[in-house]
């Protein structure tokens, strides 16, 4: 009962990603907010009218999403009360190159609150190469997968755990209003803390 953090874990090219969600439900469970955060995460992936409304055709064959979970969370002290975990096999179907583990497309969330504490964000694995425009997300993806996030937010509320921003100081939340992609790559540092790097030596 209360409010959930959604995980989805994967893999790409000898890195691992995450992304994270809050939601809220006062009468859910972390079994039917883990159940519900598997459909979405799978909406998000493969879309209804692929590929309008999906992100796998953006996403290379060697990354994927292997496990989602939710896990509670205390009203009162904000600390971890069970966790249930789902195995995933989603898979990207793009042809050709993936981007470095660290750059990613992030999706904005936005609340009624009109300062920092009212937005939150998640980002994507790593995308193809070819979707790459001038060095930004060319306009056709960027539609894709604001629609993506979209409908995985509006399949999340549709099942009662309302997707929200948690504000761990004050253990409250507000619910989230709006999504928006950006077209500039972002970098997530911390993907590429598992790529060891081959390094070549020349005499001076």
């Amino acid at each position: 009962m209360g409010t959930y953090i959604l995980v989805a874990n994967g893999h790409t090219q000898g890195e691992t990603f995450t992304f994270t969600l809050h939601a809220f439900n006062a009468a859910g469970t972390v079994a039917g907010a883990a159940a519900a955060w598997h459909t979405a995460v799978g909406l998000l992936w493969n879309g209804v009218a692929t590929p309008a409304d999906s992100i796998k055709q953006l996403v290379p064959t060697t990354c994927g999403i292997d496990q989602s979970s939710a896990t509670e969370l205390d009203p009162l002290t904000g600390k971890n009360l069970g966790k249930a975990i789902t195995a995933e096999t989603l898979v990207g179907t793009g042809v050709g190159e993936a981007l470095p583990a660290q750059c990613t497309i992030t999706v904005s969330l936005r609340t009624a609150l009109f300062n920092k504490s009212g937005r939150g964000r998640f980002s994507l694995p790593p995308f193809i190469v070819s979707e790459m425009t001038a060095g930004r997300l060319g306009a056709t993806a960027r539609g894709q997968v604001n629609t993506a996030a979209q409908k995985m937010i509006q399949s999340l509320n549709g099942a009662g755990y309302t997707v929200c921003i948690y504000h761990r100081s004050t253990r409250t939340h507000d619910n989230v209003t709006t999504v928006d992609v950006g077209d500039v790559y972002d970098t997530q540092r911390r993907r590429r803390n598992k790529l060891v790097e081959a390094r070549v030596s020349l005499s001076v």
